[in-house]
């Protein structure tokens, strides 16, 4: 079985080694750059599992590089920064980010944190599916391509938006609560806010508004989210 594939984009020579080294002791094969833009080559040459990027990088903003990355690569990101509030997170959050963590930390809640991106992973690929697409009313998610496709247009999700979109058209017409959602989506091991989710379901609105799919993903104040098609 393959290992998992890591890239640290970390321009601290002795946060990357630390990440390095804890990282390969628990049986990832780790790649390791200081540069944002080298990063995203890495990125597209050699797609990673999971991508951990440190906000301050000296060439391109950490920011602009999940940005990047969010439209273009399906690999978890975990973003790291010195920054502790909760604005700062939720924006990491929603530039595409999967999840964030604060320095300093330990490496045994890295390697948690990793292993719990690729544990939803395999939750997700392991759901019993008759095809690799699901159809929305007339509208269709590619498990394959990450992308929403309606009436000629396609939107491409980021693997995170991807997932959570499934689950909730999966419980199509069903109201789901944040929590039931981090648990799905998440796994929920990581301690992130609820308002995470709000974060994303904002994202994902953008995208179904962008190409008119004839989605909406309805809020219930206080509770949690549905699914629900246009005119249905």
């Amino acid at each position: 079985m393959a290992l998992a594939r890591i890239l640290v984009i970390e321009d601290d020579e002795d946060v990357a080694r630390l990440e390095q080294a804890v990282l390969e002791r628990a049986g990832y094969a780790v790649r390791v750059t200081g540069s944002g833009a080298e990063g995203l080559e890495l990125a597209d040459s050699e797609r990673p599992d999971v991508i951990i990027l440190d906000v301050g990088l000296p060439d391109i903003s950490g920011l602009d590089v999940c940005t990047s990355l969010s439209n273009s690569n399906n690999a978890f990101v975990l973003m790291v920064s010195g920054h502790t509030r909760e604005q700062d997170v939720l924006l990491g959050l929603g530039l595409g980010a999967d999840d964030y963590i604060t320095k300093p930390f330990s490496g045994n809640e890295l390697v948690a944190r990793v292993a719990s991106f690729l544990r939803r992973r395999e939750r997700f690929s392991a759901r019993p599916t008759s095809s690799s697409t699901l159809q929305i009313g007339s509208a269709v998610l590619d498990r394959d391509f990450h992308t929403l496709a309606y009436d000629g247009a396609s939107s491409t999700l980021t693997a995170l938006e991807f997932r959570l979109l499934w689950f909730l058209a999966e419980a199509e017409g069903r109201l789901l609560t944040r929590a039931q959602i981090l648990e799905q989506v998440w796994n929920d091991t990581s301690g992130l806010p609820t308002r995470v989710v709000d974060v994303h379901v904002a994202a994902l609105r953008k995208k179904l508004t962008e190409i008119e799919a004839p989605i909406e993903i309805a809020s219930v104040r206080g509770i949690g989210y549905r699914l629900d098609k246009k005119g249905a």
